[in-house]
């Protein structure tokens, strides 16, 4: 068997295969958005490197079996984004980390996360493994439920929308003065 690398189109055929092993060439190409020339290529290929296997079911019609050997590439696959997610997001907690830990020598010590999405939580985890006794958060989905005049807001949404003016002092309907006296650091920009 080879041992390089599978390519992306390869890997992608794989997984249709995984995924159905009842799908014609023609069926995978329209699946994947490869041309049908390149699939036939590609299924060779796979053949030849032991990750496919064809068997002919009649005259006109294969099928295209995944081996062990194909099981294993996605697993080697899966375990190498694993792997890279997981050290991506440890990159990103220390990065807000250290954003946090700048206010925080600066006496700030009170934040609120303002989002409701998968970097809200990675903002609260960060927070959370400072492990500060004295740095309070709180999260807030709305700019609308922002009570505090002291916290560092930590924006958590990669776009505000209209409705998210409230966190314009001049368009705030929860008082001008309040949120003209918060620090606002947008996350993403921050460590982008």
């Amino acid at each position: 068997m080879d041992t390089h690398l599978v390519s992306e189109e390869e890997f992608r055929l794989i997984q249709e295969v995984r995924n159905d092993e009842t799908l014609t060439q023609r069926k995978l190409s329209q699946k994947t958005g490869i041309a049908l020339g390149t699939v036939n290529l590609i299924l060779k290929r796979l053949t030849q490197k032991g990750y496919i296997k064809v068997k002919r079911l009649n005259r006109r019609n294969l099928q295209y079996l995944l081996t062990p050997e194909g099981f294993t590439e996605i697993s080697k696959r899966s375990y190498r984004y694993l792997l890279k997610t997981i050290n991506s997001v440890r990159k990103i907690k220390a990065e807000i980390q250290h954003l946090v830990l700048e206010e925080y020598y600066k006496g700030k010590r009170e934040f609120i996360i303002l989002g409701d999405n998968e970097l809200a939580d990675i903002i609260e985890l960060s927070l959370k493994d400072l492990d500060k006794s004295n740095l309070k958060y709180q999260r807030a989905s709305r700019p609308e439920h922002i009570r505090s005049s002291k916290a560092v807001i930590l924006l958590a949404q990669a776009e505000l929308t209209p409705g998210d003016r409230a966190l314009d002092p001049k368009f705030s309907p929860i008082g001008q003065s309040a949120l003209r006296t918060n620090r606002y650091i947008d996350v993403l920009a921050a460590i982008s």
